[in-house]
């Protein structure tokens, strides 16, 4: 089996590669990893996407390109459309086009929040930014074209190969000895190594349709932050903040929480807790800096 990983330069894509290298496929050949980065191919050209796939001939595509920066995409809205809604378009074109499987990573952000329980696939999207409504037209892009695709929904993703939430209150604590942190977000904390586990259980099992995968349990931003000192043993003050008092470009869900029944169900593999994997990755950043 053969699978393309484009966008495997982020921060998921690269956990990715790594952990599909030792995935087995039940009546498979080994699998075959190649990966791509915007340099090998530009996804919001098509004819670009569909020459380099029809090339490559893969079984599987899996989508970890996107434009992430909320803010960003505020006031640069073509760029957010062309790479997280067109890109998605034109990778499910040419997978159609030469028979491959289509795994697209999406986001939380493409609900509104207001829900006061997590979101499962079948509640209404309702996006609050251009991040969120160009992820979601990516979402629908993929769903109009192809048959044998699988949209992942996660959250709050954080991982050893990019700066993240993560690492950016630690980097702020250590410095300052305090940081305020919003108390009224919340969501699903996951680590990059287990949705690549899980990414890869959804492609060995050959899994299709809308799935929200994220580490299992929900916490806010704030409870987060105390966990992550909790975790370090470090002297930090963590501060309370309100949302409205965090001046943001973009608006984003005050409850972004998903539903993962559906995933746990088709793949027989439940997420560990989110302080569970938070602890793991925080031990191997101690154990990279004392090397």
């Amino acid at each position: 089996m053969k699978i393309l990983v484009i966008g495997s330069w982020g921060m998921l894509g690269r956990d990715l590669v790594s952990q599909l290298s030792n995935l087995s496929v039940p009546g498979s050949l080994p699998v075959e990893i190649i990966a791509a980065n915007h340099g090998h191919v530009d996804i919001t050209n098509g004819s670009n996407t569909s020459a380099f796939i029809a090339q490559i001939k893969p079984d599987v595509i899996v989508n970890c390109a996107a434009f992430t920066n909320v803010d960003a995409c505020e006031t640069r809205i073509s760029e957010a459309f062309a790479v997280n809604a067109t890109g998605a378009k034109n990778i499910a074109q040419a997978g159609k086009e030469s028979g491959a499987r289509v795994i697209h990573i999406s986001t939380d952000y493409v609900f509104d929040g207001t829900r006061n329980e997590p979101y499962s696939e079948t509640d209404q999207p309702n996006p609050l930014s251009v991040y969120g409504k160009s992820k979601l037209e990516g979402e629908l892009a993929i769903q109009e074209i192809s048959d044998t695709y699988a949209i992942i929904r996660t959250a709050w993703l954080y991982g050893p190969y990019k700066k993240n939430f993560v690492t950016t209150v630690l980097d702020l604590g250590r410095k300052n000895r305090s940081v305020s942190v919003v108390t009224d977000q919340c969501g699903c904390p996951t680590y990059t190594a287990d949705l690549s586990y899980a990414i890869g259980s959804i492609i060995s099992r050959n899994l299709r349709g809308l799935y929200h995968v994220t580490n299992a349990g929900t916490c806010s931003r704030y409870e987060w932050a105390k966990k992550i000192f909790a975790l370090t043993g470090e002297q930090v003050s963590v501060l309370p903040l309100k949302a409205a008092d965090y001046k943001r470009a973009a608006a984003v869900p005050q409850n972004s929480s998903l539903d993962c029944t559906k995933y746990t169900t088709a793949s027989g593999h439940k997420m560990r807790p989110w302080q569970e994997a938070l602890e793991e990755y925080l031990r191997l950043c101690n154990d990279q800096a004392a090397n």
